[in-house]
C-alpha cells in the first residue's frame, strides 16, 4: 500500500502558527512570569517565605523540546519554528513538577479517562488545580466558598487546595476575604510566613486577618495570653463609644432568660443536695456506714442487777463454778492476800436456751456491779477495721466502770479459728484485738470477761489458752429434777390452779431447755387468757405442750368416719402394747386430734431421764411401735392395712438395726462393733445382720399380736373412748380399759 505524505508550504504553516502564538502567549504570561509563593511541604522541604518564579526554580527539564510539542500535538512543526515559539515546560507550572510522584513509573490514572490520553504519554497523574478551576469555578468567590466547605467538612485541606486558595489570595490582593481564607489554612504551618506576609502591607486586611494575625504571633511565642487580655481590655476602652463608621456593640440581657438560668441553677443545687441526703441515709441506716452519728456506745445496764441466783434453776454446778467469780467481785482483797488470780476470762458452754445468759446476768446482779452486754455479730460489719475499735471501745467503757462484767454472747462468730491460707486477713482484726484487750489489762483491774458459745470446737486456740478464756463451764440440758425446779419457778410468777403438777410435766417434757419451759407456761397462760379463765390449769399446760411438741390442733381437717375409726384402733393398739409389757414407759396420753403431720399419737413418759437402756426396754420399744400395724391386721384384716405405720416400722427398724450393729444384743453377730459403711462389710455378714434385724422385728410383731388378741375388750374401749373424747390422759384410760365412766368430761 502506497504511502501519502502530506507536505506544508510555509504559507501554510505560517497560518497554523499565526492561530495558535495568541494562546500560547497568554498561558506563557500567564504562568511563567507571575510570583507564585510556595507555601505547603513538599517531601522533607519546608518553604522559608521566599517568592520565586519558574525559572528561578530548579526543575528537571524534558530530554527535548520536541517531547513538549508532542504534548500539545505540534510535534510536526519544524525545529526551528519550535524554538521560536520558546513554549514553556509541560503544564507551565514549577509547582507541578515538584508534586509529581516520581516513584510511580506505571503512571496509573486514577482520576478519570479526561486524564488517560495524560498518562499515557508519560505526564502527571494528578491533576492541576488550573484545570480544575477552568472546568469547576466560574467565578473566584465561588471557588473560595467550594474549598472552604471542602475544608470544614474534612478539617485539613490538601496541597492542591493550598496551592489553589494561595492563587487566588495572590491574584486578589484586595478581596481580604480571599487573603483570610488561605491565611486561616496555613497559619499553622507556617506562622512565621503568615506574619511576614501580613507586615508587607501588600493585602487587604479584615477582622478575620487580624485574629489570624494574633494567633500567628501566639503561635511563635511573639505575644503572650496575658498581653492580649491587655490589648483586648485597652481597645474596649478606646472603643467604648461608637460613631456610624465604627458603630458600638451593645449586647441586652434579657431578664426572662436571667430569671431562668436562676430558677435552674437552684434546681439543680436543690437536687444535688437531696441526692447527698439519700446516699448519706443509705450508708448510715440500711449499709450502717461508720461514722461519728452512729458509732455504738457501749454503756453498763444497770437494769440487770436485780436478777439472782435464786432465779436460776436447772443448772446448780455451773452456779457453784460461778460462785467464785462472785465473791472475787466482791472481796477482791481476799484473793489478793494469797496471791490468788481469778481468771481472765470465763467461757460458758452449752446447747441454746440452757441459761447462759441469765447466769451472767445472775453473776452481775449477786455482785452487784456494771454488766456489759455485747453479741458477737455487732463487732462484724462491712468496713474494715469497725469491729476492732468497737472492742477497744467496750472494754474502755467497762474500765471506767471498773469494777463490772462484760458478757459477750455467740463468742463463735468472731472467735473463730484461723489459718495461714486465709484469703481475708482483715477479716481477723477483730479477733485479735479481742485477744490482745484480753491479755492487756491485769486481774486487780475488775473487769471480767464471760464468753457463750454453742460450738466451743471452733473457736481459735489462742483463745482459750490460759490467761484469757481458761475457765470453762459447761451448762447442760436439765434433767428431770432441773425441769421440775424450772417449771416451779415459772409458775410462782402466774396464777395457777391446784391441779398442776410440776414432776409430771418435767417427766413429759424430755429435751427441753429452760427457754423451752418458760415458752411452756407463756403459751398455757395464752391459752388460758384466751378462754377467759382466771388462772392457769394442767389441760392449759397439757395443750401447750402438745402445741409445741407436735403443732397446733387441726380441727378443720375433714377426716372421714372410716379413717377416724381406723386411726383409733391403731392407737389403742400402741397404747395396750405399752400397757400390758411390762418393760415399757408408761402411757402418758392417747389422742386422735390431729396435729401436724400426726392424725393422732400416744405419749409415753420415763420416770426419770435414762442414761441408758437395756435389751428388755429396747424390745418393749419395738413392741409398742409394732402394736398399731397389728391393730389394723386384727380388727380390719390383712388386707386394709394403712401407711399410717411407716413412721412406727422406721423407728422399730433403727432401733433394732442399733441392737445388731452397734450394742452387741445378737447372737449370731456377737458384741462386736460393726462399722456403718455397709458397702465395706462382706455379703455374708451384711446378709447376716438384715436377717436378725428381721428376726427381731418379727418376734416384736407376734408379741404385740398376742397382747392385743389377748386384751381385745380392752383395745375395743379404748377405741370407742378415743373416738368419744378425742384426748385421753393415763388416768382416764385406766378408767376406760375397765369399763368406767369419766367423770366430769
Amino acid at each position: 500500500m502506497a504511502s501519502s505524505v502530506l507536505v506544508f508550504g510555509s504559507s501554510q504553516v505560517t497560518g497554523v502558527i499565526n492561530e495558535i502564538l495568541p494562546s500560547i502567549s497568554s498561558i506563557k504570561s500567564c504562568f511563567c512570569n507571575k510570583k507564585i509563593p510556595k507555601t505547603c511541604k513538599l517531601k522533607e522541604n519546608k518553604y522559608n517565605g521566599e517568592f520565586i518564579t519558574s525559572k528561578t526554580i530548579n526543575i528537571k527539564k524534558r530530554e527535548s523540546g520536541l517531547k513538549n510539542f508532542h504534548e500539545l500535538g505540534l510535534h510536526y512543526l519544524p525545529s526551528d519554528w519550535i524554538n521560536f515559539i520558546q513554549v514553556p515546560n509541560s503544564k507551565w507550572s514549577s509547582e507541578f513538577l515538584l508534586l509529581k510522584n516520581s516513584s510511580n513509573h506505571w503512571n496509573v490514572s486514577h482520576i478519570s479517562n479526561n486524564t488517560f490520553f495524560e498518562n499515557k504519554h508519560g505526564l502527571l497523574t494528578k491533576r492541576s488545580f488550573y484545570g480544575i478551576l477552568s472546568r469547576h469555578y466560574s467565578t473566584t468567590s465561588k471557588a473560595i466558598h467550594n474549598v472552604s466547605k471542602r475544608y470544614k467538612s474534612t478539617n485539613r485541606l490538601s496541597k492542591n487546595q493550598i496551592l489553589f486558595l494561595e492563587y487566588l489570595a495572590n491574584q486578589q490582593p484586595s478581596n481580604a476575604n480571599a487573603q483570610a481564607e488561605y491565611l486561616k489554612a496555613v497559619v499553622n504551618e507556617d506562622p512565621e510566613y503568615v506574619i511576614k506576609r501580613i507586615a508587607s502591607n501588600n493585602f487587604a486586611t479584615n477582622e478575620d486577618v487580624k485574629a489570624i494575625h494574633i494567633k500567628a504571633l501566639i503561635l511563635t511565642d511573639q505575644l503572650s495570653p496575658e498581653e492580649l487580655k491587655r490589648k483586648l481590655s485597652n481597645n474596649a476602652i478606646n472603643n467604648s463609644t461608637g460613631v456610624e463608621q465604627n458603630p458600638m456593640h451593645v449586647v441586652v440581657v434579657d431578664d426572662k432568660k436571667n430569671t431562668y438560668k436562676k430558677y435552674k441553677s437552684m434546681y439543680n443545687m436543690f437536687m444535688f443536695a437531696m441526692t447527698l441526703s439519700l446516699m448519706y441515709l443509705i450508708f448510715t441506716r440500711f449499709i450502717k456506714m461508720p461514722s461519728l452519728f452512729n458509732s455504738k456506745e457501749f454503756l453498763p445496764d444497770l437494769s440487770e442487777k436485780t436478777v439472782k441466783f435464786e432465779d436460776v434453776e436447772g443448772c446448780d454446778e455451773a452456779k457453784e463454778e460461778l460462785e467464785e467469780v462472785v465473791e472475787f467481785l466482791k472481796n477482791p482483797e481476799k484473793f489478793q492476800k494469797l496471791g490468788a488470780k481469778l481468771p481472765g476470762g470465763v467461757l460458758l458452754i452449752g446447747p441454746p436456751g440452757t441459761g447462759k445468759t441469765l447466769l451472767a446476768r445472775a453473776i452481775a446482779g449477786e455482785a452487784d456491779v456494771p454488766f456489759f452486754f455485747a453479741s458477737g455479730s455487732e463487732f462484724d460489719e462491712m468496713f474494715v477495721g469497725v469491729g476492732a475499735a468497737r472492742i477497744r471501745k467496750l472494754f474502755a467503757s467497762a474500765k471506767e466502770h471498773a469494777p463490772s462484767i462484760i458478757f459477750m454472747d455467740e463468742l463463735d462468730a468472731i472467735g473463730g479459728k484461723r489459718n495461714a491460707n486465709d484469703s481475708q486477713p482483715y477479716s481477723r482484726m477483730t479477733l485479735n484485738q479481742l485477744l490482745v484487750e484480753l491479755d492487756g489489762f491485769t486481774q486487780n483491774e475488775g473487769v471480767i470477761v464471760i464468753g457463750a458459745t454453742n460450738f466451743p470446737e471452733i473457736l481459735d486456740k489462742a483463745l482459750t489458752r490460759p490467761g484469757r478464756f481458761d475457765s470453762k463451764v459447761h451448762v447442760a440440758m436439765p434433767d428431770v429434777r432441773g425441769r421440775k425446779n424450772i417449771l416451779q419457778l415459772y409458775l410462782k410468777k402466774v396464777p395457777c390452779a391446784k391441779d398442776i403438777d410440776a414432776e409430771v410435766l418435767a417427766r413429759g417434757s424430755p429435751g427441753f431447755s429452760g427457754a423451752d419451759l418458760n415458752n411452756l407456761v407463756n403459751q398455757a397462760a395464752l391459752r388460758a387468757a384466751a378462754q377467759g379463765c382466771e388462772e392457769i390449769t394442767m389441760e392449759h399446760i397439757e395443750w401447750a405442750k402438745d402445741k409445741i411438741m407436735m403443732g397446733p390442733e387441726r380441727r378443720s381437717a375433714v377426716i372421714a368416719e372410716k379413717n377416724r375409726n381406723l386411726v383409733a384402733y391403731h392407737e389403742g393398739g400402741h397404747a395396750i402394747v405399752a400397757l400390758f409389757t411390762p418393760d415399757a414407759e408408761p402411757v402418758h396420753k392417747a389422742t386422735v386430734m390431729p396435729r401436724g403431720s400426726a392424725l393422732g399419737y400416744v405419749m409415753q413418759l420415763p420416770e426419770k431421764d435414762d442414761l441408758s437402756w437395756t435389751k428388755k426396754q429396747l424390745l418393749a420399744k419395738i413392741d409398742v411401735c409394732m402394736g398399731g400395724r397389728v391393730a389394723e391386721e386384727i380388727i380390719f384384716g390383712e388386707d386394709a392395712i394403712t401407711t399410717g405405720a411407716s413412721s412406727d416400722m422406721q423407728q422399730a427398724t433403727r432401733i433394732a438395726r442399733a441392737m445388731v450393729t452397734q450394742y452387741g444384743m445378737s447372737e449370731k453377730i456377737g458384741t462386736v462393733l460393726i462399722d456403718e459403711e455397709q458397702e465395706k462389710l462382706s455379703p455374708e455378714l451384711q446378709s447376716l445382720i438384715e436377717s436378725e434385724v428381721k428376726r427381731l422385728i418379727q418376734e416384736s410383731y407376734n408379741r404385740a399380736k398376742n397382747i392385743l388378741t389377748k386384751y381385745a375388750k380392752e383395745h375395743k374401749r379404748l377405741a370407742e373412748g378415743l373416738l368419744k373424747y378425742e384426748t385421753l390422759n393415763a388416768e382416764e384410760i385406766n378408767l376406760i380399759i375397765k369399763g368406767k365412766p369419766i367423770q366430769g368430761k
